[in-house]
């Protein structure tokens, strides 16, 4: 494995470097300009290296807490922007039925009815953002419902709040038709 992560940032960076030397190069040409090879060489060496950084430093952040959200670890998430809430299933609260309204508006990665726990994330939209993330479990005994949420790029707290709130409000609605049955 890790030799197909040295091989990919190898290629990556040759490519990167290619495609910003042969830009400036297409540029340079059609302005009529004097290009330097010296110049645009090391300029595309620096492009080619800070480029990778940045989502290198996004990976490193994004990787474990999908790990966390693929895997069977049903403990409350450790990250820095969990936002945490409990709430008091209403009457005759059915979890398939709950599971089955998440199915419509987020994609699950885990679930375990035994436990009656769901770990599932925003759908992730790649010009806008990763999104965020939850865990929720069902206390049959205590008639409680645990949510934790969180961000999967992480340091974006607000998100993690919108997703918190949207889910209340599922859960809200979720609510009075249980009630009426």
């Amino acid at each position: 494995m890790r030799k197909k992560i040295i091989l990919f940032g190898v290629v990556f960076f040759i490519a990167t470097w290619g495609l910003y030397f042969g830009v400036m190069f297409l540029v340079c040409m059609a302005l009529g300009k004097h290009f330097d090879l010296l110049e645009k060489g090391i300029l595309a060496t620096i492009y080619s290296t800070i480029v990778p950084i940045g989502q290198i430093m996004t990976w490193y952040n994004v990787f474990p807490r999908i790990k966390y959200l693929e895997g069977n670890n049903i403990t409350k998430p450790i990250f820095k922007d969990v936002c945490s809430i409990v709430i008091d299933a209403p009457q005759g609260f059915d979890f398939t039925r709950l599971k089955t309204e998440i199915v419509g508006k987020w994609v699950i990665t885990f679930s375990d009815d035994v436990e009656k726990v769901l770990k599932f994330r925003a759908k992730i939209c790649f010009f806008k953002n990763l999104g965020a993330a939850a865990l929720l479990k069902y206390d049959s005994g205590s008639g409680k419902i645990y949510l934790d949420c969180f961000t999967l790029a992480g340091a974006q707290y607000d998100r993690a709040r919108k997703m918190q709130k949207e889910i209340e409000k599922c859960l809200k609605f979720f609510a009075p038709t249980l009630e009426q049955t």
